[in-house]
């Protein structure tokens, strides 16, 4: 989910901004901008912060009292009550001066080289943009609100390049009519729509709205970069263009421009929401220190957010595995070979796995599943990452050199595997190292069964963006490690995915059927629907899908804030039970590792699903237990997107199969384990 609000695109919803203050807004001691560049007393947050009261009443929710402490933004205080009041505004980004509407300024173009800082600039949208872009049941919103940007701007005109130190703040008040309830026919409450929408904010309240029905939710925003451009790729640095009276950045945020003198003004380009005010930047740094003084950029460190937001408390090395494959210790032993490269001590022979089916001639995943008792072999398998059947000698994926993300033109790349991996050189010779470049055309099927994916077609779910094609992914939106070698892997934004229809030997009808993939815990999407799986072979609903669901989404939760592996079975997303899906499984943990493993396993009446660290560790089993329908399994193969090619979610993929019958747990364990002996980010 990834454009950015202000355009409304396809994973983009976007805010309509109409209260912005033109007077002074209140700071503390600590965050006012000095002429000099120094903050006083450094610009840190004091112990208050928020506002004292800050609840809103039924008459448009006026401030109630509750100045900033030291400077910090007061944005988290309020809730919005039933009958729809406004989050009180507040003060700007850490002690900033006057928030003053500029009105939009005729563009003119002109040279952008240098460093900019912003003016405290506060700009107002109107409208009701299109919510049926974010895969809500509902058509549009009313938003309203108030954003200031702080910060500095510079480009660099002799490498394109820009550095983008902005901030931008502000206070939402997002009214949502009934229908947005109603998702793929299942309701869905404020609450999980509000989880839904949350990762646009720094905070976020949705609660009902018995006057209308519907859902009003109170958010604030706190995001670094694209100033007044709400968006989740908004970048500290990247490529920029200038052209004619329009600057672009990383071709995704857009503003018509003009600077005269020491003077720059931009605003942002969109049609709906109308957006009001200018953002306003003169020619160089904010006094001697800086944007402000020791205390660093206005406002970093300024807002007090819900409490304090806890950071993901980074994450554990995995133990220290022996360089080589080999040592006096035993090293790694693989589930295809014996010790490594290196041998034990006292001339141990080199395995012929040499690395757990990663190297060749090793067992990879699909040859496990195939010598199980009893056999359940892949009948769809992918990786951009590494060969998964030790018999598979053809190409892993394919990229396409400078053609259309449509999935058309330009050239086409195969990869192949070089020592049992991805051929990261063959990649760059083709694409280069920089994004822009080349996108995936296929994901070739490891198999034999030929069930390639290419970019999946419109779907039926008449949302503007589901029944519209798909993209391919950029090919260098991702690279690691694994077993030391580079790899690129699938990273998709929202509106890209795979599909198949036509396929072989995939699981029909109530057979039974299992699903392994890995991920990135750290980038997922909130929406509908990131899913690897059994679909119906139309794009349409009306089959019951038997998909390994990954991220967040409106129907079941688990522990924590996610992300959580999820069975999305058409008509909801289920985490644990038979019944209704909007349920918190409180046995399904989140996922927040680098390389995050899941399994979804489903026979006649029941399911299971299981996770893991793909780097160590053992599995959990989220759910053994019964299932809410009847498995009606028609074959096509999806990645990315749901059923109906309900496209606004996201997520990485590294590898992944599916698999004609019900793997064991025995099974299950052997194939986590050789994906952690290939050693994902090492």
């Amino acid at each position: 989910m990834k454009k950015h609000l202000t355009s409304v695109m396809a994973l983009g919803f976007a805010i309509a901004i109409t209260a912005c203050s033109n007077t002074t807004n209140e700071s503390g001691s600590g965050g006012t901008s000095a002429a000099t560049g120094g903050a006083q007393s450094g610009g840190t947050v004091g112990s208050g912060g928020a506002q004292s009261g800050g609840t809103v009443g039924s008459s448009g929710g006026a401030r109630t009292g509750g100045s900033s402490s030291s400077g910090g933004v007061v944005t988290t205080g309020g809730k919005s009550s039933s009958s729809g009041g406004v989050v009180a505004t507040g003060g700007g980004g850490g002690g900033t001066s006057a928030c003053n509407v500029t009105d939009n300024v005729a563009p003119c173009g002109g040279d952008v080289t240098g460093t900019w800082t912003a003016t405290p600039s506060c700009l107002k949208l109107t409208g009701q943009p299109d919510m049926s872009l974010w895969g809500l049941g509902c058509q549009v919103a009313s938003i309203t609100g108030s954003l200031q940007v702080t910060g500095t701007w510079t480009a660099d005109s002799s490498t394109g390049k820009y550095t983008d130190n902005t901030t931008t703040s502000g206070n939402e008040v997002i009214s949502l009519p009934s229908d947005c309830h109603m998702l793929s026919g299942t309701n869905v409450e404020c609450s999980r729509i509000g989880d839904v929408i949350a990762p646009f904010f720094a905070s976020i309240n949705c609660v009902d709205d018995t006057s209308t029905g519907g859902c009003t939710c109170a958010a604030t925003i706190q995001q670094a970069g694209w100033a007044g451009v709400i968006n989740q790729d908004a970048a500290a640095s990247g490529k920029y263009k200038a052209s004619g009276n329009t600057v672009t950045l990383d071709s995704e945020a857009a503003y018509s421009y003009c600077v005269s003198g020491s003077k720059m003004t931009w605003t942002p380009q969109s049609t709906n929401p109308t957006i009001t005010g200018t953002v306003v930047f003169q020619k160089g740094p904010a006094g001697s220190g800086g944007t402000t003084g020791s205390g660093g950029a206005t406002g970093s460190g300024g807002v007090t957010g819900s409490g304090g937001v806890t950071g993901k408390g980074g994450v554990t090395g995995s133990g220290g595995v022996t360089g080589g494959g080999g040592s006096s210790a035993g090293g790694r032993t693989g589930s295809g070979g014996a010790t490594g490269s290196g041998g034990a001590a006292g001339g141990g022979a080199t395995g012929s796995g040499g690395g757990g089916g990663s190297t060749p001639g090793g067992d990879g995943p699909c040859d496990v599943y195939a010598a199980a008792s009893p056999a359940t072999p892949c009948v769809a398998a992918y990786s951009m990452a590494r060969v998964l059947l030790k018999s598979y000698t053809g190409p892993l994926y394919q990229v396409r050199v400078g053609g259309d993300k449509s999935g058309t033109g330009g050239t086409l790349k195969d990869i192949m595997a070089v020592a049992g991996f991805a051929d990261s050189a063959a990649h760059e010779a083709a694409c280069g190292t920089s994004t822009g470049s080349c996108t995936v055309a296929t994901l070739y099927d490891q198999s034999g069964k030929k069930n390639d994916l290419k970019v999946a077609p419109a779907g039926c779910y008449n949302d503007g963006s589901a029944n519209t094609p798909d993209y391919e992914s950029d090919a260098n939106n991702r690279s690691t490690t694994v077993g030391g070698h580079k790899i690129y892997a699938l990273k998709s934004k929202a509106h890209e995915g795979y599909r198949n229809n036509k396929t072989t030997g995939m699981p029909t009808g109530n057979t039974d059927q299992g699903i392994y993939m890995v991920n990135d815990g750290k980038y997922f999407g909130t929406a509908c629907c990131y899913d690897f799986g059994n679909v119906g072979t139309d794009n349409c609903n009306g089959s019951v899908m038997n998909t390994l669901f990954f991220g967040t989404g409106y129907w079941a939760k688990g522990a924590g804030s996610g992300p959580w592996y999820l069975g999305d079975f058409e008509g909801g997303v289920w985490g644990c039970g038979s019944a209704g899906s909007n349920v918190t499984c409180s046995g399904t943990p989140s996922m927040t590792m680098d390389f995050p493993f899941g399994i979804l396993k489903t026979t006649s009446g029941k399911y299971t699903i299981e996770s893991a660290n793909g780097q160590s560790g053992s599995l959990t089993v989220n759910y053994d237990g019964a299932s809410p329908k009847t498995w009606g399994n028609k074959g096509g193969i999806v990645l990315g997107t749901g059923g109906d090619n309900s496209n606004h979610s996201y997520g990485t993929f590294f590898e992944g199969a599916i698999t004609s019958g019900r793997p064991s747990d025995t099974t299950d364990a052997a194939v986590l384990k050789n994906v952690q002996d290939a050693g994902y980010g090492k």
